[in-house]
């Protein structure tokens, strides 16, 4: 090797090692600041991680280069899709980048208007949108910026339930017909309602309370500030000595959040209710007046309302019937037909303080049962044939009145689930209506039958027979008072006798009334003295011939003509019960009840027989 070139290789190898050993001792002195800046840059990799938010880091083309774990939770997409991939206008409503724009130079020239975060949307990789606050700032010495996306998806959530509660609040409290206001605890006004504003004239808030409401100059001596104040709610009812009239005041404490207390007022004119409370109790004063009138005198009386008799067992039924006229309770009156159902009825109904209303009497066994509820309740023009314009039912013509429902016991428990419904206050349907109408009605029932039978044989239902079955009265039947017999007998002389001179009733006459048993009760006692005045004869029943006699020996067809037992007996059969029903003017339950059979019983043997009226 030439000896020049191996000399100059030698040089530069000593150079190089000259070098390293400055590098080395460079690298050396610096040591301290790379490990710092080492540390510097993981803590901003863990704050960056960490800071709770959607961080990402945007270079000056718009690509974002780095994304924290929460970027990707928030957005859906992953580390490896969007850094270097996406630009950060990728995640942004379209509608939004305009506004985006702007904030985005606004940050860029960092003055002091520009503002600090923008509300705005972001779409994840499934679609969905989210609310975010954006806050974009300019990494110095660079054109890179750093954001951070906060979720606020549940603030406003919470913000459109708070609207929702104030719009909810505004117009119940805008709704309400009286007045509102809220005084602090200096009885300073910080709020009043539509109506108190236009009552007061102007916008009173700051002002004290008892100044601008009552014209005072001190606090009201009536007012309960202390009680609120401690948490207590407090409800009285006032006379306005400005304008003579009632008022209703509800006072109540709000909590607010620093817990300071304020004092609610609601106040409702209620002149109306007290007017009617005072009317009411002057009534009430006025029948007991009445009451205590009738019942000093009950002993003496003979008569009353449409009731003859002064026995021991009619004057319980005069008791009775005062007792339910004080009240507007369901009354169910149990007799045996005759006894004077009805007149108990229209008495109760007479004394009680419906007495200005309609009395409607309803014979329920009298309606056929495919009509029974379009009598009760009306009907709808066109809801069946021949309903050519709307009618109302009895409910509709005992509103605010009494109906009298006779003979309850013949009512099909379907009937019974919809009257029940009107007793207690759910309204009805007429017949091929839908809308549901209620009607302010006072029920009294009647029967001769027994409840608690019908009850066993299902064919009274237990809720309707409690519902009615709450003040019963119990008229006794006319042999169980025979000592009303001449009280009885002397009213119907004067009721039917007129101006005739008829003769009168004989001592023997009288011992045949006396020892006869009554088994029709009055309304007997009322067709024999009808007869009496046409015929000044007393015919009882037993006097009179019956239709259910045993045939006689003419009723047997001759020997040769063709007879049988089962002919006779269908023949005899058809002739008790054609005089039954001629008998009650051919009303088949009537009919059925004296032939002890049920109706559908007699309708199958009349259609049988070919009977019709």
């Amino acid at each position: 090797m030439n000896i020049g070139l191996e000399s100059d290789l030698r040089r530069q190898i000593a150079d190089l090692e000259t070098k390293i050993s400055e590098y080395e001792g460079l690298l050396y002195h610096h040591e301290p600041g790379w490990n710092s800046l080492k540390q510097s840059d993981a803590s901003y990799q863990a704050i960056f991680e960490n800071t709770g938010t959607g961080a990402f880091v945007k270079e000056a083309d718009m690509t974002i280069s780095k994304v924290n774990s929460e970027f990707e939770r928030l957005t859906g997409y992953s580390k490896a899709d969007i850094e270097g991939e996406m630009k950060w206008t990728d995640f942004f409503l379209e509608e939004d980048h305009d506004r985006l724009a702007g904030y985005h130079a606004d940050r860029r020239t960092v003055t002091r208007d520009a503002p600090r975060n923008l509300e705005c949307r972001i779409k994840d990789s499934s679609g969905a949108i989210k609310p975010v606050y954006l806050t974009l700032d300019l990494i110095p010495g660079t054109r890179k910026s750093i954001g951070t996306l906060m979720d606020i998806t549940k603030l406003k959530q919470a913000e459109a339930q708070i609207l929702e509660s104030k719009a909810f609040l505004a117009a119940i409290v805008e709704s309400f017909e009286g007045l509102i206001y809220v005084v602090s605890r200096d009885l300073k006004i910080q709020y009043l309602n539509e109506a108190l504003l236009e009552k007061v004239g102007r916008n009173a808030v700051g002002k004290p309370c008892y100044e601008v409401l009552h014209h005072r100059a001190a606090v009201c001596p009536f007012c309960v500030q202390e009680q609120v104040f401690n948490g207590e709610s407090v409800r009285f009812e006032i006379k306005n000595p400005e304008n003579d009239r009632w008022y209703y005041s509800v006072n109540a404490p709000i909590h607010h959040i620093d817990r300071s207390i304020s004092l609610l007022a609601m106040v409702t004119d209620i002149q109306a209710r007290k007017t009617a409370e005072i009317s009411l109790k002057k009534n009430e004063s006025q029948l007991r007046r009445q009451n205590r009138l009738l019942r000093s005198t009950m002993t003496e009386r003979s008569k009353f309302g449409g009731l003859v008799g002064k026995s021991q067992p009619m004057q319980e039924v005069y008791e009775q019937i005062l007792n339910a006229a004080a009240t507007d309770a369901t009354v169910v009156i149990y007799g045996e037909p005759g006894t004077g159902k009805e007149l108990v009825a229209h008495a109760i109904h007479d004394m009680s303080l419906r007495n200005r209303e309609q009395f409607v009497p309803v014979h329920c066994g009298a309606i056929p049962e495919n009509l029974i509820e379009s009598e009760f309740f009306g009907y709808k023009k066109g809801a069946f044939s021949g309903a050519g314009a709307d009618k109302q039912g009895y409910v509709d013509f005992a509103h605010k009145g009494t109906l009298f429902m006779d003979e309850i016991g013949e009512i099909s428990p379907h009937m019974q689930v919809k009257l029940l419904r009107v007793i207690e206050g759910g309204g009805y349907t007429p017949v091929g209506g839908n809308r549901v109408k209620h009607s302010d009605i006072r029920i009294i029932a009647a029967t001769n039958r027994d409840m608690l039978e019908r009850m066993e044989k299902q064919m009274m239902r237990k809720d309707f027979f409690y519902r009615i079955h709450i003040l019963p009265i119990y008229m006794p039947p006319l042999r169980n008072r025979k000592e009303d017999l001449p009280l009885l007998i002397d009213h119907f002389l004067m009721l039917y006798g007129g101006k005739k001179n008829l003769p009168p009733v004989t001592d023997r006459s009288m011992d045949r009334l006396l020892a006869h048993d009554w088994p029709g009760n009055v309304r007997e006692l009322q067709n024999v003295m009808i007869r009496y005045c046409h015929s000044q004869k007393i015919e009882l029943m037993e006097t009179l011939k019956s239709p259910f006699e045993a045939p006689v020996a003419e009723d047997i067809p001759p020997a040769g003509d063709s007879v049988t037992l089962r002919s006779m007996m269908d023949a005899y059969e058809k002739k008790v019960i054609e005089a039954a029903l001629q008998r009650n003017q051919w009303h088949r339950s009537h009919a059925a009840r004296l032939l002890g059979i049920d109706r559908k019983t007699l309708f199958t043997k009349m259609k049988r027989h070919g009977l019709s009226r």
